[in-house]
């Protein structure tokens, strides 16, 4: 129990870590800029030039307005509220910049907190393998076990996670602190699997 209690809280300031750093390194940065160009909009004589910079200036807020709403998804998956983990799902789906494939066969929406762990492990599955594994489409199962539920997540990318990274670290503190089991499977060169197995009736 000590140790699960542990992993919790390391898992929750690893979170808080990583929105500190979307933040900083995005929205902070982007609101920044836009200061900039609305100032020089502002000290513009010329009134096209001064129009010019108010369009890109907006398209600006635009795209602040999306970072800070990735930053509000990743701290409280809010759409679980009102829809299910496969419809919440299909939207990550479409946000994705790799074609995601969504299998749900699970006939009772499980618990809340289980919704969320796999919405957490399937959106780091996403993100890792848009970044790191070069993949050209994703799968998600959910599917039913014998006093569970299952996601497995695969790509068809070049392998090489790391389990010990801190983002898959993470997942399998969430994981594990519903009882559940996190494998990862990605020998270099690939493809990679993650499967997530939590316990609920």
């Amino acid at each position: 129990l000590t140790a699960s209690r542990a992993g919790v809280i390391a898992a929750v300031d690893a979170e808080r870590q990583r929105i500190e750093r979307d933040l900083h390194d995005g929205l902070q940065q982007r609101l920044v800029a836009l200061g900039m160009l609305l100032g020089r909009a502002r000290r513009s004589r010329d009134p096209g030039t001064a129009r010019e910079l108010l369009v890109q200036a907006h398209g600006d807020i635009q795209r602040a307005i999306d970072d800070l709403r990735e930053v509000a998804w990743r701290v409280y998956p809010s759409a679980l509220d009102h829809s299910s983990l496969d419809e919440v799902l299909a939207l990550v789906a479409q946000r994705s910049a790799i074609p995601v494939q969504v299998s749900y066969t699970v006939p009772v929406r499980p618990p809340r907190p289980i919704e969320t762990v796999l919405y957490f492990v399937a959106c780091e599955a996403i993100t890792n393998a848009a970044k790191h594994a070069r993949a050209t489409v994703i799968s998600i199962k959910i599917s039913p076990r014998a006093k569970g539920v299952e996601m497995l997540v695969h790509d068809d990318g070049v392998g090489g996670a790391d389990p010990h990274g801190s983002g898959l670290q993470g997942l399998a503190r969430r994981v594990s602190a519903l009882d559940g089991r996190l494998e990862v499977h990605s020998p270099p060169g690939g493809p990679t699997t993650i499967r997530a197995a939590l316990p609920c009736a």
